[in-house]
């Protein structure tokens, strides 16, 4: 055999096997970019007006989806959560595991020393404090006040069943218990208020309806709703809670006009679909 037709063999052969990996390195590529693409980074267009002027209503954002951009959060970035619905909307985390947050009637919340002031915010109607749960903290129900039983209860009926849980509230004068008959009379935003939905109402609202059996019936003592949350299953009362992941408060910028933690209460990691990410 002659050493030009050993020679063209080889090359053919070596040619043959470079064009395997080179087609080899492409598809890997491809694949990368796919995964890149749907598992990692994603464009997302804003479709609400919710966090204007910071993100405008059709604007397009990319959310990194990995765990190295969702697990270590700061206050003031932006996330991509799903709300209830099945919806998503972009939101500014505020509130950090761990922190102590503070909200004000004239539309403010303070945490770390840092303010977030709402757009024409007027449905808060008394100050309150409370805590951002960390995972693995034990929150006794007993300490909590009634904004903070709203989150802490909605929280564990997300992650363990609405379906497996409810309420019961009672109004006392002081420590006197009073008849719930006293709610008949009141009304909150011009409707009057049903004894049977007295076990499912907001913490404003609560607090409303005290102020009004208040004003009609003064007395030394102030009244307020005391609530306990139960286990449908045997009706035993839920007195702690061990948080299973951290949690955040997230704000929108809207006022009542947008939804957040506001009504959402504590949102999960694992709400989380991603980070907004900033060029």
């Amino acid at each position: 055999m002659s050493i030009q037709s050993t020679s063209r063999r080889l090359l053919h052969s070596t040619s043959r096997s470079w064009n395997v990996l080179l087609a080899t390195i492409l598809a890997t590529i491809f694949v990368a970019s796919l995964a890149a693409r749907f598992y990692a980074i994603e464009p997302y267009r804003v479709i609400e007006n919710s966090m204007e002027p910071l993100l405008p209503a059709g604007k397009i954002v990319w959310v990194c989806k990995l765990p190295s951009c969702t697990d270590k959060l700061s206050q003031g970035d932006m996330v991509l959560i799903s709300l209830p619905d099945h919806s998503i909307a972009v939101r500014s985390v505020f509130g950090l595991p761990g922190d102590s947050l503070h909200i004000s009637p004239n539309g403010k919340l303070l945490a770390q020393g840092k303010v977030h002031q709402w757009d024409d915010e007027f449905e808060i109607v008394a100050p309150r404090s409370f805590y951002v749960p960390r995972k693995d903290d034990s929150v006794s129900f007993s300490t909590l006040n009634d904004l903070a039983f709203d989150y802490t209860s909605e929280l564990i009926r997300r992650e363990l069943g609405f379906r497996n849980f409810y309420t019961q509230a009672r109004l006392y004068r002081g420590s006197d218990t009073l008849s719930m008959s006293r709610v008949g009379s009141t009304h909150i935003f011009g409707r009057p208020v049903s004894i049977r939905e007295i076990n499912g109402l907001h913490w404003q609202e609560y607090f409303l309806i005290g102020l009004q059996i208040d004003r009609e019936d003064p007395g030394a003592k102030h009244v307020h709703f005391e609530r306990k949350l139960f286990r449908t299953e045997d009706s035993s009362e839920v007195q702690y809670m061990h948080t299973p992941e951290d949690t955040y408060y997230v704000v929108c910028q809207k006022g009542n006009r947008c939804e957040d933690s506001r009504s959402l209460g504590y949102i999960t990691r694992k709400q989380i679909i991603g980070k907004v990410l900033r060029f």
